[in-house]
């Protein structure tokens, strides 16, 4: 395999499992942190304060990040046993609905989500117990909206690549894909 399709192929993994790395990673430091806070509380019997807030506000990350991974990777519910008894053109056009649907969805929580990101910002408050900004914590919400709409358009384009091609877009019930 030349260097160049070893990078393409890299890439394209990359590209297929961004958020799925992110949220790994995330996930990985909560549990870190819970673990720490178990063991400050069983030999100190006083966890650190920043803990409560630092697992939240990494859950809250973890949780939008897995969403726009969901959404990539059509893991995200659905009612595919109903729409396996419908037409081809049924099912692109349902198709359609289902992910104008997420990015109308994600385009108003990711847009008054930023006044809410706009107001941490003001007032300068740090995430109890940590020099970490409180605004930083409350990003997560429009990046992990913008994620949302970003995989939701590309599955768009590759709906009607396939329906175009005349292949089958009917949803499965395999959420393993």
């Amino acid at each position: 395999m030349s260097a160049s399709n070893k990078y393409s192929e890299t890439l394209g993994k990359l590209e297929e499992n961004f958020e799925g790395y992110i949220a790994i990673v995330l996930i990985s430091l909560y549990t870190l942190l819970i673990f720490y806070t178990v063991v400050q509380r069983v030999t100190f019997e006083n966890p650190p304060s920043f803990t409560l807030n630092g697992t939240l506000f990494l859950f809250t990350w973890m949780v939008w990040v897995a969403a726009a991974w969901a959404i990539r990777h059509e893991s995200h519910f659905r009612f595919s046993l109903a729409r396996s008894k419908l037409s081809n053109r049924a099912n692109y056009v349902l198709r359609y609905v289902d992910f104008l649907t997420w990015v109308s969805f994600a385009a108003i929580i990711g847009y008054y989500s930023i006044e809410l990101v706009q107001r941490r910002i003001a007032t300068g408050r740090p995430i109890l117990g940590t020099p970490i900004p409180q605004w930083v914590a409350y990003l997560a919400i429009p990046v992990g909206m913008a994620l949302i709409i970003l995989r939701a358009t590309q599955q768009i384009i590759m709906i009607k690549r396939k329906y175009d091609r005349g292949e089958d877009v009917t949803p499965t019930s395999d959420i393993s894909k």
